[in-house]
């Protein structure tokens, strides 16, 4: 694990990062991700986590215009929910091209600007699944050293709350998860 601080994270190519995890902070937990299609590194996220493969990973952006180029279609009831609560904990599921797909703007200027950098990143809480998130640095060495290739580790504070999950994948709000965010 390299510990490094934000602004040498956003110096590193994009190439680097492929086959990679890396950790850092958002509005809500500290966040493990990796490229978004990087195979090797999501399948790497799955295996720290031990995670079942058939729940899939939200995932972070920084603008409505970067989930419109991966061909992702934002309704207006969509478009309506992300320009009243994001950025912020509000994780939305979308239609996908061949599923569903979630998405979620952090309040987090450290992960706001990896996001402007790398564009959208699949991401999930630091912890082994069934587990408690991990949100102190040492406890994020002391566990996963060996499993994670970057922690960045500029200082941040977390709401503690998770994000609200909402189903938009048939134009109507469906909760899932009631977070930080009330949405009947």
């Amino acid at each position: 694990m390299e510990k490094i601080k934000l602004d040498d994270f956003l110096k590193l190519e994009r190439h680097t990062l492929e086959g990679k995890v890396f950790c850092f902070p958002t509005d809500t937990v500290y966040g493990l991700s990796a490229l978004y299609g990087d195979c090797v590194g999501i399948s790497k996220i799955f295996q720290i986590k031990h995670r079942s493969p058939i729940k899939p990973l939200a995932n972070l952006c920084s603008n409505i215009n970067q989930i419109i180029a991966l061909g992702i279609e934002i309704s207006p009831l969509a478009r309506k929910l992300m320009e009243k609560y994001w950025p912020g904990p509000l994780t939305l599921i979308l239609k996908g091209l061949e599923d569903k797909i979630s998405f979620r703007m952090p309040d987090s200027p450290i992960a706001l600007k990896i996001l402007d950098k790398f564009s959208v990143l699949p991401t999930t809480s630091v912890n082994e699944s069934g587990e408690a998130e991990l949100n102190f640095i040492s406890d994020i060495e002391k566990k996963f050293k060996y499993k994670i290739d970057y922690l960045i580790t500029d200082s941040s504070s977390f709401s503690g709350l998770p994000s609200t999950v909402v189903d938009l994948s048939e134009d109507k709000i469906k909760v899932l998860r009631q977070g930080a965010i009330y949405l009947e």
